[in-house]
């Protein structure tokens, strides 16, 4: 009867998650970020960041079927350029306060997890940069078969735009937007052929913003829905290789059916790759992919996106103590830039984990990121780099450290910035 209980619980969560789409068709959209294969990723495994250290790790409570994570860090930022500008640069202190809390179900089959968290930021003395930031969200997994598995999940958010943004031109705050949708995938293996289908759907809605004059600027010509399909057909060579192709199509909606350039932005592309997925055991995993991606627009006057597209993941442990982990993709982006039908964004990123300590975890990071706009003559490299700490102090705190620079180097005239930021954070975690 428990059994029973439970698939009903997560059917009825999963099918709300798709049923959200029939009212989700005229709402919003924020701040591209990088997009991640999710599909292609390869299962959790055993990392420097992500092994369990029971003397460190969090016990949780118990609540029936449900283990209870809640978390709250306080940290302080020291930022030498808050509003990303290439001359005229203000630096401040930022305090950050995030609570979290994660409720996970611990069944022997199925899946249904809930999360809700929050980042509250406040300037010394730049209190208009002042953000609140908050999420909640649901996902889960439902056990059809051996072999077959449902999985979905729908978000909620308030955010801000990061003052990087090239949209961001002219505001005087930042610009704070909603951002919502579900997601649902299935997937079925037969003996060595797996595959998997499904979709998502984000709706983005901007608030209006202030400009340096104090006028209204106009964010509602942002707004949009976007919709995804995927499918994936995998058939495993030989045992720890497995090739693929994988399809995608995508269908972009504005609320309004002109900017205030007077441009129609919807469009709709596809992508078509293939590539080979790899587990050699606890050293080596992950997948590379290649193939070719395409976006056209509504309004002839904005050029169609399109080139080869490439990517993958892979995750190295040279020693057990060392994990170091490679991520590249590429993808076409939205933009709000006059005359620009949006970016070719290609991005690539190398990481470091190393355990000196039990209790001691030194990593760093390198990312690129080079922006082709099509339509404009502006082109975008992006460069952030830094090192940094996490001191496990006991097993309901923990302190990180990380310094970051970042730099854009940009053909658009005034468009360069380098920033230097150090953070620190107190985490406690039951």
């Amino acid at each position: 009867m428990q059994n029973i209980f439970k698939t009903l619980f997560l059917s009825a969560a999963l099918l709300g998650s798709v049923s959200i789409t029939a009212w989700a068709q005229t709402p919003p959209v924020g701040p591209e970020t990088a997009p991640t294969d999710t599909d292609e990723l390869a299962p959790e495994k055993d990392t420097v960041a992500t092994r369990a250290r029971p003397d460190y790790d969090p016990i949780g409570t118990r609540l029936g079927g449900f283990f209870l994570y809640p978390t709250i860090g306080v940290g302080e930022t020291y930022n030498d350029n808050i509003r990303f500008t290439e001359t005229n640069k203000t630096s401040d202190f930022i305090t950050t306060v995030t609570p979290a809390v994660d409720l996970k179900s611990n069944w022997n089959s199925h899946a249904l997890n809930f999360n809700a968290r929050a980042d509250l930021g406040r300037y010394a003395s730049n209190s208009e940069e002042d953000y609140n930031d908050w999420q909640i969200g649901t996902d889960g997994r439902l056990d059809i078969l051996r072999d077959t598995a449902l999985t979905g999940g729908l978000k909620y958010a308030e955010l801000h735009e990061g003052r990087s943004s090239p949209d961001q031109t002219g505001a005087s705050e930042p610009v704070t937007y909603r951002q919502y949708g579900p997601n649902l995938q299935l997937s079925q293996r037969f003996n060595r052929l797996r595959a998997s289908v499904g979709g998502d759907l984000t709706a983005y809605d901007y608030d209006d913003a202030k400009s340096r004059s104090g006028a209204t600027l106009n964010m509602d010509d942002r707004d949009r829905v976007d919709t995804t399909g995927n499918i994936r057909l995998g058939y495993e060579i030989v045992p720890q290789y497995e090739a693929f192709v994988r399809g995608v199509v995508n269908q972009r909606n504005y609320d309004a059916r002109t900017d205030d350039s007077g441009f129609q932005r919807d469009s709709k592309g596809w992508e078509l790759v293939a590539g080979l997925s790899l587990d050699l055991g606890s050293v080596t995993f992950g997948n590379i992919y290649a193939g070719y991606l395409r976006q056209e627009f509504d309004d002839a006057r904005l050029s169609t996106i399109n080139g080869a597209s490439y990517g993958g993941d892979i995750t190295w442990n040279p020693t057990t103590l060392t994990t170091v982990k490679f991520l590249a993709s590429r993808s076409v982006d939205e933009t709000t830039l006059s005359g620009a039908a949006g970016s070719l964004a290609t991005r690539a990123q190398a990481t470091v984990d190393h355990e000196l300590l039990r209790n001691l975890i030194l990593n760093g990071n390198v990312e690129y990121v080079n922006n082709q706009y099509e339509g404009i003559s502006r082109e975008d490299d992006i460069i952030n780099v830094g090192p940094g700490a996490d001191y496990l102090l006991n097993r309901y705190l923990r302190l990180r450290l990380r310094y970051t620079y970042g730099m854009r180097d940009s053909s658009a005239t005034g468009s360069d910035y380098d920033v230097n930021t150090v953070f620190l954070r107190l985490l406690a975690q039951y």
